[in-house]
C-alpha cells in the first residue's frame, strides 16, 4: 500500500498559532538539557544568551550591526524568489557589499 500526502482543504488556526510557540519551546528546552549536561545552569546560560545581548543600547547597536547586513540580503533574495528570478550570490553580495 503505498501513502499519499494531500493538503489539507482547510488550515487549523490554533496550529498556525501554536506551531511557532511549539518550536521555541522546544527550542528552548532542548539547549536547556543540552547546557545542563555540559554542566552549566541553564536559566544562567540562556539569560546570558538571548537577555544580555539586548539588555543595553551597546549590546542593541552591535547586533543590529551584525543583523542588518544578513537581513537586507534575505530581502534581496524573498524579492528575487518571488519575481521567479534564480539568485545563487547571496554570501557573494554580502562579502562585496562589506
Amino acid at each position: 500500500m503505498l501513502l499519499s500526502l494531500e493538503p489539507r482543504s482547510q488550515q487549523s488556526r490554533a496550529m498556525l498559532v501554536l506551531s511557532p510557540l511549539l518550536a521555541g519551546l522546544l527550542t528552548l528546552v532542548s539547549g536547556a538539557i543540552l547546557f545542563s549536561a555540559l554542566g552549566h545552569d541553564p536559566l544562567l546560560t540562556l539569560h546570558t544568551l538571548l537577555i544580555e545581548p539586548v539588555s543595553d543600547l551597546y549590546g542593541l547597536s552591535e547586533l543590529l550591526l551584525k543583523a542588518l547586513p544578513i537581513l537586507l540580503c534575505a530581502l534581496g533574495l524573498a524579492v528575487a524568489y518571488q519575481a521567479r528570478i534564480w539568485n545563487i550570490g547571496a554570501e557573494g553580495q554580502l562579502l562585496i557589499g562589506a
